[in-house]
């Protein structure tokens, strides 16, 4: 039982909508009382989310609208019949992404440029969009930015996706310290590996999955829910006071379990 509520009564745009963590995102968050607006490309998948949604909760909760996040014409498009369709714009979740992992001399020119304007452009239309009505109209609101541990740790195979990551760190901490005193707020999540999006394939290997999961302190892999639950706590008005937060959801694998592991091995205490 869901028992956040500060995101009761809001109205959400959750982008890259149609993919496992944003429809777990916008189906969480209209658990916890929001009503949202899945975004992205697709129009049938986004269809199937609000259906899925509507079908646990009640017609009205979530709501699909199709949108091109490096087009800033669609960008505005979709904020105008957000707005129409929530009545009120509250929070803003910047979601959508690209990855497909590749060693960096095998990345050609066109599959970097493709990940930084979905991920880096892409969060800034939406953002400069969304955030600019509010700051026109002298109202606040939330913008979640979606990230990952590796924008500062690095990670091999994904130079392109932790390189506009990397983009969007800088983008959320000045943001978050340029409109704070405005009343618009800009943080982060930053959730580590989950079988989701494009390299959900990676969970279907035995030896690849035991492999992850032993690199966690938690022991076991990160459910979708548990960072919408996150996103829910930052878009809320529990969260007034966090500005240009990353609040890091990876069960402690950007810690490493370091050189200290093999402690329950040993046969007790030295004095």
């Amino acid at each position: 039982m869901a028992t956040l509520s500060g995101v009761d009564g809001k109205g959400i745009i959750v982008t890259g909508g149609g993919g496992g963590l944003g429809s777990a995102m916008a189906a969480e968050l209209c658990r916890l009382g929001a009503r949202v607006v899945v975004c992205g490309r697709t129009e049938e998948t986004l269809g199937q989310v609000a259906e899925a949604i509507g079908a646990e909760l009640g017609d009205g909760r979530a709501f699909a609208v199709t949108v091109d996040v490096r087009d800033p014409a669609s960008v505005a498009a979709m904020a105008d019949r957000a707005t129409e369709l929530l009545g009120a714009v509250d929070g803003l979740v910047n979601n959508a992404s690209g990855l497909f992992p590749v060693k960096a001399e095998e990345l050609t020119p066109n599959g970097f440029d493709s990940v930084i304007k979905i991920v880096l452009n892409g969060t800034w239309h939406c953002t400069a969009e969304v955030a600019g009505r509010w700051l026109r109209a002298g109202r606040g609101g939330a913008v979640v930015n979606v990230l990952t541990p590796y924008a500062w740790m690095g990670a091999p195979g994904i130079v392109h996706n932790a390189s506009a990551k990397g983009g969007v760190l800088a983008m959320t901490r000045t943001l978050g310290a340029e409109w704070a005193g405005r009343g618009v707020r800009v943080n982060a999540v930053a959730p580590g590996w989950m079988p989701v999006g494009g390299t959900d394939f990676l969970a279907g290997d035995p030896r690849v999955r035991r492999r992850l999961i032993e690199a966690i302190p938690a022991g076991r892999l990160l459910r979708a829910e548990e960072t919408a639950r996150a996103t829910a706590y930052l878009l809320s008005d529990d969260a007034s006071y966090v500005v240009g937060e990353v609040l890091t959801i990876d069960g402690g694998h950007h810690l490493s379990k370091g050189l200290y592991e093999f402690l329950d091995e040993l046969p007790g205490r030295v004095s």
